[in-house]
């Protein structure tokens, strides 16, 4: 895939995608390298995403983007869940078609963070990555997520426990530190035009 198509990337709510992007992404949902890292990892049939999707209408506690290229191919999913107003946190999670390469995993958490702490009003962001993504907790690490407990032996794949890492993010650690973050990846951010459009 030419980084051309990945210049411009579009993240729209997942109920205005077309049916073709909304099937691309169950293909994405089952590639065994995205199976992987999550927490069920059994071949999602039609039924049952039509069924997920079906359960996204009208919630008001999910916020779910599917990730498209310029040109309409989808690219991967970030969503934004357990929303409480009253406490103003949320839980979040993102995953990318594995040839999504040249930072965009990067540009998306930036702009994420910024929805998340600026039109959303939120305090606090919160998510989970399994001890065998190590990668993914570096990462976070590199836009202020802090370690807030490790639950060992928390779930089980392929017969086998795994430990699961909680990570956090404030948003006065955010607004303090945001300013350093762009300036580490503004590289990352100049190569990418990140679109999120908003719900009906």
């Amino acid at each position: 895939m030419k980084e051309s198509t990945l210049r411009r990337m579009t993240l729209r709510p997942i109920g205005q995608c077309t049916a073709e992007q909304q099937e691309a992404l169950r293909g994405l949902r089952n590639h065994p390298a995205i199976r992987g890292a999550m927490y069920s990892d059994h071949i999602i049939a039609r039924d049952e995403h039509a069924s997920w999707m079906s359960g996204l209408a009208g919630d008001h506690r999910r916020r779910v983007f599917v990730v498209l290229t310029q040109d309409g191919e989808t690219m991967g999913l970030v969503s934004v869940t357990a929303i409480d107003p009253t406490h103003k946190r949320a839980d979040w999670a993102f995953y990318l078609a594995p040839e999504a390469r040249g930072g965009l995993g990067a540009a998306l958490e930036y702009h994420l963070l910024e929805y998340v702490f600026g039109e959303l009003g939120l305090e606090k962001l919160n998510c989970e990555v399994l001890e065998t993504n190590p990668a993914v907790v570096r990462m976070h690490g590199k836009f202020l997520f802090q370690e807030e407990g490790f639950r060992r032996s928390n779930i089980s794949k392929d017969g086998i426990r795994i430990g699961v890492h909680f990570l956090g993010l404030t948003r006065e650690d955010w607004m303090a530190g945001r300013a350093a973050v762009r300036e580490r990846i503004l590289d990352v951010l100049d190569r990418f035009e990140i679109v999120l459009e908003p719900g009906s």
